[in-house]
């Protein structure tokens, strides 16, 4: 397959195999850590988030890059509150044990978080659609000096 066809940046496709593989390897460790789950949880809501939105699937506001870094952040901490819990729920069902390595309430509190991982998310976007901003700016003008 041709990978211009689907319009999609080549990057987002590395990540995809790279949070793949990260995924199976985290999935046979008898490990009931919420800060991995919630990691890779991340992961893969950035990976999801990058391939969504370079295969333009879902557009981003206009408005300049701090808005559309915003929009993506969002996204993205809105798609980890999601992930994270069917992450926890695959390890569950992968390894059937008798008290499962995250309990169902453990699930439904990450859920119940998705609103403010959504802002939080934002918010870094917006901060990190500022530096990145700032700091194309200070490059432009650099070049102008030296030229």
């Amino acid at each position: 397959m041709n990978r211009r066809s689907t319009g999609s940046a080549p990057y987002s496709r590395h990540l995809l195999v790279i949070t793949g593989i990260a995924v199976l390897l985290w999935s046979g460790l008898e490990d009931n850590d919420a800060l991995a789950v919630t990691i890779l949880g991340a992961l893969c809501a950035a990976a999801a988030a990058m391939r969504l939105v370079s295969a333009r699937f879902i557009k981003l506001p206009g408005g300049g890059l701090p808005a559309r870094t915003a929009a993506a952040g969002a996204l993205i901490g809105a798609l980890a509150s999601l992930t994270t819990p069917m992450l926890m729920l695959f390890k569950d069902l992968r390894h059937a044990h008798a008290f499962p390595d995250y309990p169902p309430g453990m699930m439904l509190a990450t859920l119940e978080r998705l609103p403010w991982w959504a802002l939080a998310g934002g918010l870094a976007g917006f901060g990190i659609g500022i530096l990145l901003k700032q700091g194309l700016g200070w490059a432009q003008s650099r070049r102008r000096k030296l030229c």
